[in-house]
């Protein structure tokens, strides 16, 4: 499984795959109000800034899950670049598939 290749050609030197700046991905972890140490799933994390900025500025961990496996690898040297990778993971996937698999849900969420 993995994304369109034009996409993954024509997207591979953006750090950031969507309409957000550098700035507005800040203010967004600082909005969130994102402890040190808290844990954060990103599902479609494509190159990994968001998770490896907020990991260097607020010191998260985190997870990182996407399809294509040229961004999970230019996710990962983004984490080792801003000295991260020992708080953020970065794995080849479909999230639908992980999260219903790894994420612990609160007893009022749980299906009865």
């Amino acid at each position: 499984m993995d994304i369109p290749r034009i996409f993954s050609i024509t997207e591979r030197a953006h750090r950031i795959h969507n309409p957000i700046t550098p700035e507005k991905l800040a203010t967004l972890g600082a909005a969130l109000r994102l402890e040190s140490g808290t844990r954060v799933l990103n599902l479609g994390s494509g190159s990994g800034e968001m998770l490896c900025t907020w990991a260097r500025d607020q010191g998260i961990n985190g997870i990182g899950v996407d399809t294509s496996q040229p961004f999970t690898a230019q996710a990962k040297r983004r984490a080792e670049e801003l000295g991260v990778a020992d708080q953020v993971e970065f794995i080849h996937g479909d999230g639908a598939g992980y999260a219903a698999s790894r994420v612990v849900r609160p007893p009022w969420l749980r299906r009865r």
